[in-house]
């Protein structure tokens, strides 16, 4: 199966460079669950004909970067922002299963008209969630998760046609499915835990489909 993985943005001022680019341990993850990556460009032009042409069975929203709304000028990355919408209106068009990670559960909370609002304690950290009783029946209900972010989404503040799946502590939403729709936010990082949870193998699995492992 082949599934798209967005990219951050990193500008490098000494050569005047922006460049596109990706935590490593993204492809570990991918690979290791039996899926092919496809790193997706945030400067294409012609998105849909792209993702048309490259056939994707599935997207990832990776994290990274700042939302343009909530962005100073320095840390902006209007073509990613560009980039990812596109992504969320493919796979609704075509039915395909999208998850967003941190950033990209921020996107689409964003694309949906959710509100975004700074937490706190939710940086470089671990905590615990709750699970929804129907998110993943068969795992535990309370697991632990690592954190790096420091703007978050409460239930209040969800899009409409989004169900909550998961909470930590202090209410904040920590994972959100689209009603009818294969799309999943989660605010942990999956490709952060060395070696990979068995909660987020199955998690993966489940929203793409069984790979060939």
């Amino acid at each position: 199966m082949r599934i798209g993985i967005t990219q951050r943005v990193i500008t490098i001022e000494e050569i005047s460079e922006r460049r596109d680019s990706l935590d490593q341990r993204w492809t570990s993850l991918m690979t290791g669950l039996g899926f092919t990556p496809i790193l997706l460009p945030n400067t294409l032009n012609e998105i849909n004909a792209y993702l048309g042409d490259v056939m994707l069975d599935g997207v990832v929203l990776t994290g990274g970067d700042d939302i343009l709304e909530y962005a100073t000028e320095s840390s902006a990355t209007p073509e990613r922002d560009r980039l990812e919408r596109a992504l969320i209106e493919y796979c609704m068009y075509e039915d395909l299963p999208l998850i967003g990670v941190c950033r990209g559960f921020q996107s689409i909370v964003n694309y949906f008209q959710g509100t975004l609002k700074s937490v706190k304690h939710h940086v470089a950290t671990r905590h615990q969630i709750r699970l929804d009783q129907l998110f993943m029946p068969d795992a535990e209900r309370i697991i632990n998760v690592n954190s790096f972010h420091n703007l978050g989404i409460f239930q209040e503040d969800l899009p409409q046609d989004f169900k909550a799946r998961a909470w930590a502590e202090d209410g904040t939403v920590e994972a959100a499915m689209l009603n009818d729709h294969k799309i999943l936010g989660i605010m942990w990082h999956p490709e952060r835990e060395e070696p990979t949870t068995e909660f987020d193998k199955a998690l993966f699995l489940q929203l793409f489909g069984r790979a060939t492992l």
